[in-house]
C-alpha cells in the first residue's frame, strides 16, 4: 500500500515516539475520550488487527491487549468482533479499579454486550447490552443501538446485524438505556420518539433519527447525547441537536439543529464543545441547564459564519486532568497533514504542537483520526497515526510545558 505522504517527517515541538511493536500488525487505540493509560503510567491499551484498508465484517477479529511502555511488548488478553476503526471496541480502563478493563463483544439477547474483564483474576462479567459510555466510578453505563449507528455511520457501529427498528423512523421503544454495571441489567429511560415529541424537529418532522454519541458527566448524575437525522443523500449533511438529561430521562435541550461535534465535560455542570453558537463556530464552554456559554477564542479554531461562510476547523477536544489545558486534533489539510493544538485556558494561548501526515483512506469511515488522549498524570498524551504506512500508536511527552 503506497501513498505520497507515507514516511514524511513528523513536525513536532516535543518528543514523539511510536509505542507499539513493529511486528507486521496494525495497532490503534480509538476514541479520544476513552481511558487508554493505566494509572501506573506503565501500560497503554491497544487494538491489534491484520488490515487497515476496508471496513471490518462480523468475522474480522480484533485482538485486545496492552502495551508495556518501556519494552513495547504487546500482551493480548481478549478478542472481539464488535469493533470499528474509529472507536475500536470502546475499550477502556475502569478508573475506579485499574485491574478491570471494559470492552464490547458480540452476544446476548441484544446482539452486543460489554465485558467487564478483571485482568488480575481473569474473571469476566457481561452486561445485557453494549455500553457506549461508562461512568468514572464504573457503576453505570449508557447503551444505545449500535446497529442503527452502523446504518448511519459505519465507522462507529458494528457490522452485519440488521437494526430491529430499521424501518421505524422514530421508535418509542428504542433510545437510551441505563445499565447497572454490577448486575449487568439495562432499562430504557428515554426513546428517540420521546426526544422528538419534547423537542420537535421542524426541518425533519417525519425523518429517521439516531442517537450517535452519549456521555456521563463526571459524577454520573447527568449525561448528554447527540441526536441526528439520517442523511437523505451523500450531498446533504445531518444536523445535530444536543440534549442533556438526568437518570430518569428528564431532558433539557442545549442546542437545536446545528453544527455540534466533539466535546468533553469540564465538570458536572459545564461541557466543552466544538459547535456553533450565535453564528460563531469554534470551541465553546456550555453551561448545562442554561443557554449560557463562553468561547475559547483563537483565530485558527474560531470562525464567524457570517464572515467565513461554511468554514470550520473541527477538533477532538480533550481537557488535561487538571483542566487547565485542552488538546485537540483536527482534520486533514489538502496535503493530508493534521494538526494537534494545545490551548492554555489560563493564558488563552493556543499553539500548534504537532503536525502529522495521514493516509488518504479509500472510504471515510476507516480513516485514521489522531484522537489525542492524555495519560493519568497529564504530562504525556498518545495519538493514532498512519504516517509510516501502517496504523501505529504514538506518544508525545509534554512534561516540560505543562504546569500544575
Amino acid at each position: 500500500m503506497e501513498h505520497e505522504n507515507f514516511g514524511k517527517c513528523l513536525d513536532a515541538k516535543f518528543p514523539v515516539r511510536v509505542i507499539n511493536p513493529d511486528d507486521g500488525y496494525h495497532y490503534f487505540f480509538g476514541y479520544y475520550d476513552l481511558n487508554a493509560y493505566h494509572e501506573n503510567g506503565k501500560y497503554h491499551l491497544a487494538n491489534r488487527v491484520k488490515f487497515m484498508d476496508r471496513l471490518p465484517t462480523k468475522d474480522d477479529v480484533c485482538e485486545l491487549g496492552y502495551i508495556d511502555l518501556e519494552t513495547k511488548e504487546f500482551t493480548k488478553f481478549a478478542e472481539t468482533t464488535a469493533w470499528n476503526f474509529q472507536q475500536g471496541a470502546l475499550m477502556s480502563y475502569n478508573m475506579a479499579n485499574y485491574d478491570e478493563v471494559f470492552y464490547n463483544v458480540r452476544g446476548g439477547e441484544h446482539d452486543y454486550q460489554t465485558c467487564i474483564h478483571n485482568l488480575k483474576t481473569g474473571e469476566k462479567r457481561y452486561t445485557d447490552r453494549a455500553c457506549a459510555n461508562i461512568s468514572l466510578d464504573g457503576k453505570l453505563g449508557l447503551a444505545i443501538n449500535f446497529n442503527r449507528i452502523y446504518d448511519f455511520r459505519p465507522g462507529y457501529g458494528y457490522s452485519d446485524v440488521k437494526d430491529k427498528w430499521y424501518d421505524v423512523a422514530q421508535p418509542d421503544d428504542d433510545g437510551v438505556y441505563l445499565v447497572d454495571m454490577e448486575t449487568g441489567k439495562s432499562k430504557l429511560i428515554l426513546s428517540i420518539a420521546d426526544c422528538l415529541k419534547q423537542f420537535p424537529n421542524e426541518m425533519f418532522p417525519d425523518k429517521k433519527f439516531v442517537i450517535n454519541h452519549i456521555t456521563f458527566n463526571p459524577s454520573a448524575n447527568r449525561f448528554l447525547f447527540l441526536i441526528r437525522n439520517f442523511q437523505e443523500s451523500t450531498a446533504k449533511m445531518w444536523l445535530t441537536t444536543l440534549i442533556t438529561s438526568d437518570l430518569e430521562g428528564n431532558m433539557y435541550e442545549l442546542l437545536h439543529n446545528s453544527l455540534i461535534s466533539h466535546y468533553h465535560w469540564k465538570n458536572d455542570s459545564q461541557v466543552m464543545f466544538y459547535c456553533e453558537c450565535d453564528d460563531i463556530r469554534g470551541v465553546h464552554l456550555l453551561d448545562d441547564l442554561s443557554h449560557n456559554y463562553t468561547t475559547y477564542a483563537d483565530p485558527d479554531l474560531t470562525f464567524d459564519k457570517k464572515v467565513c461562510g461554511e468554514t470550520f476547523n473541527d477538533i477532538h477536544c480533550l481537557y488535561s486532568p487538571n483542566r487547565r489545558y485542552f488538546i485537540g486534533d483536527g482534520y486533514p489539510r489538502p496535503d493530508h497533514c493534521r494538526h494537534i493544538y494545545l490551548y492554555d485556558t489560563v493564558t488563552d494561548e493556543c499553539k500548534i504542537i504537532l503536525k502529522d501526515y495521514t493516509w488518504k483512506e479509500p472510504i471515510g469511515d476507516i480513516r485514521c483520526d489522531l484522537h489525542n488522549r492524555w495519560n493519568v498524570k497529564g504530562d504525556k498524551f498518545s495519538f493514532d497515526s498512519t504516517r509510516n504506512g501502517r496504523r501505529e500508536i504514538c506518544e508525545v511527552d509534554v512534561s516540560e510545558l505543562i504546569h500544575d
